[in-house]
């Protein structure tokens, strides 16, 4: 009988505090809600006895509270990998949607037409972070070859990495609703392959509603 595939489980941290609601915040290092906080025990409790090889969070702290709850329990040493980090918005990060349409009227809306191969001043695209992401799903996941893996990071890496599993062009990621709190569940496929094993996330007509 052939070993059980590794499985990868992917979650996206928890809510975040109000006062970032409607707002680009990007890689900024934002705390998350008392909600946030909830959402990530919910999803560590779906975990819950689940044995696991590694839990790697992106070092921000709405990341590192979600992957400290699947560690603790576990024993598992803290593991960080900065280039797990969310897009990258440079002069966009902080403001709200209103905002950036009065300073760079058409800006957002531009790149959410065109996001694989769009940067905002001084930011990323989403090829830039799937260029920067993809090779560390794969290092982990081959750092602990043979048992499961749970990367706790964010909605737009977690998109680039469903259109990875999923063989979808990054322009159509900006119609996968990636919610707060959500946990996806990928198997790995040979060296470098991914195949998404189980979802919660749904494919709408337009933008997810949090820009992050």
């Amino acid at each position: 009988m052939s070993a059980r595939p590794q499985r990868l489980f992917l979650l996206r941290h928890g809510e975040v505090d109000a006062a970032w609601h409607g707002r680009i915040y990007g890689a900024l290092d934002v705390p998350l809600s008392a909600g946030g906080k909830e959402e990530a025990r919910r999803a560590a409790r779906r975990l819950a006895g689940l044995e696991l090889g590694a839990v790697v969070s992106s070092g921000l702290a709405r990341t590192e509270f979600g992957a400290e709850l699947l560690r603790e329990p576990r024993g598992l040493p803290a593991l960080v990998d900065p280039k797990l980090r969310e897009l990258e918005r440079g002069a966009w990060a902080g403001l709200t949607l209103a905002e950036l349409e009065a300073q760079a009227p058409g800006a957002f809306a531009a790149w959410a037409r065109q996001p694989a191969a769009t940067r905002s001043p001084g930011g990323e695209s989403l090829t830039d972070l799937a260029q920067r992401v993809l090779p560390r799903v794969r290092h982990w996941c081959r750092a602990h070859a043979g048992r499961d893996v749970a990367l706790v990071v964010h909605g737009w890496v977690v998109r680039v990495v469903l259109c990875e599993a999923l063989g979808l062009a990054l322009d159509l990621s900006t119609r996968l609703d990636v919610r707060t709190g959500d946990l996806f569940v990928l198997r790995r496929q040979g060296p470098t392959g991914l195949e998404l094993e189980s979802f919660a996330c749904d494919v709408l007509p337009g933008l997810a509603a949090h820009p992050a």
